[in-house]
């Protein structure tokens, strides 16, 4: 029987169909992945989480070790301001866009020597979750049964959510504005629709977060993924 909806941090109730499943939450600032992420993965046994900011930390560390010259400027800064490192630095929707891809494949880069290594220590069973996880970044890794989701919200909700993140502080209000986010969410639609549409699902979570990972699990069962 299919849930309506998960009832917070519970014992597990599924488990993977294939052991051997990686499963990639992806979605703009604010869209409310990292709350959602927990609620799923408490749900199917065995189901750990990485959150891919580890992968930044790492990303920037590696870039220090190498000469000044040699660095990827990228991983410096984050989705919304990347955008400073392409053409003059000044900001547009286009230079937002190559600055978040830029800033997305640099982090994830991790991803092909980690993967590969999981099923070799029989842990294949992660989600991972975090904005650096376009289509693009994550398509060589979608075999088997392994999927993306994708979070979305409306401009209600990300208002909303942004307000209570960050109350009246003016810098961040600015780098984390509507705009942005939404231009970045766009992008991540516009990659997910050039995949297989058996590979990738967007969930909206303009309403409750229960409901969402809901409808994610609801999804996972749905495509054979858990059971």
């Amino acid at each position: 029987m299919i849930p309506e909806k998960p009832l917070g941090i519970n014992r597990p109730e599924y488990s993977f169909v294939n052991p051997n499943t990686l499963l990639f939450l992806a979605g703009a600032p604010l869209s409310g992945k990292s709350t959602i992420a927990p609620l799923v993965a408490s749900r199917i046994e065995a189901c750990s989480i990485q959150n891919m900011d580890i992968f930044r930390l790492l990303a920037q560390e590696m870039e220090m070790i190498k000469p000044e010259r040699k660095r990827n400027a990228f991983v410096s800064f984050g989705a919304c301001d990347s955008y400073v490192f392409v053409g003059d630095g000044s900001y547009s929707p286009e230079s937002l866009i190559i600055g978040f891809n830029s800033y997305a494949r640099v982090v994830s880069s991790f991803l092909s020597k980690v993967v590969p290594r999981l099923e070799v220590q029989g842990a294949q069973r992660v989600l991972f979750e975090g904005v650096q996880l376009t289509p693009q970044v994550v398509s060589p890794f979608l075999t088997g049964n392994n999927k993306l989701i994708i979070v979305t919200l409306d401009i209600a909700r990300l208002e909303s959510n942004r307000d209570k993140r960050y109350g009246q502080d003016k810098e961040l209000l600015q780098r984390y504005s509507s705009e942005k986010i939404l231009l970045i969410q766009e992008e991540l639609v516009r990659q997910g629709r050039e995949l297989s549409p058996n590979k990738v699902f967007f969930v909206n979570n303009s309403a409750d977060y229960i409901d969402s990972a809901a409808a994610v699990i609801r999804l996972l069962i749905t495509e054979g993924v858990i059971s």
